[in-house]
């Protein structure tokens, strides 16, 4: 009877494994931190000569519209960082893809920590009530909507 139902059970396994499968595009905006570069002169009347030039740079935030997109599978998970949010430096891209860390998943809501580089991780949550995604850190902040995404669905075009 034990041999029957752990067969039944193995069988059963990959589909509940399954069950928490998923992709989401999450379209929305966000700001990323830049610098603003202003040339300063000064000039002093009367004293030719004693004149000069400088660079004052500004930190500023620099807004941006964009898609995030995310994958959960058995086992693994990754994202896909709106363009702006992506560092001059990186690692762990995977043709444009960054793993997914402290991956947590309730009925509530999905959390994580999407590994960009050693600098840049920032962190995320999605409420599934809502669908609002909010990723805050490394470069910058993006909030957005996600929709899920069938990944067996045939092309529109």
């Amino acid at each position: 009877m034990f041999k029957n139902v752990a067969l039944s059970l193995s069988f059963c396994l990959p589909l509940m494994a399954g069950a928490n499968d998923l992709s989401l595009s999450c379209d929305g905006k966000g700001s990323v931190t830049a610098t603003q570069t202003t040339t300063v002169n000064q000039y002093q009347s009367g004293k030719a000569g004693h004149n000069q030039t400088g660079v004052a740079t500004t930190p500023t935030r620099r807004p941006f519209s964009g898609t995030g997109v995310i994958e959960i599978k058995t086992g693994t998970a990754r994202m896909r960082v709106p363009d702006p949010m992506i560092p001059a430096l990186m690692s762990g891209d995977t043709d444009g893809w960054y793993p997914i860390e402290n991956l947590g998943m309730n009925d509530k809501e999905i959390t994580g920590v999407v590994h960009i580089n050693f600098l840049s991780q920032p962190k995320f949550r999605i409420d599934r009530m809502t669908g609002k995604l909010s990723l805050s850190g490394g470069a910058g902040d993006f909030t957005g909507d996600c929709n899920a995404i069938d990944p067996n669905a045939k092309a529109k075009f």
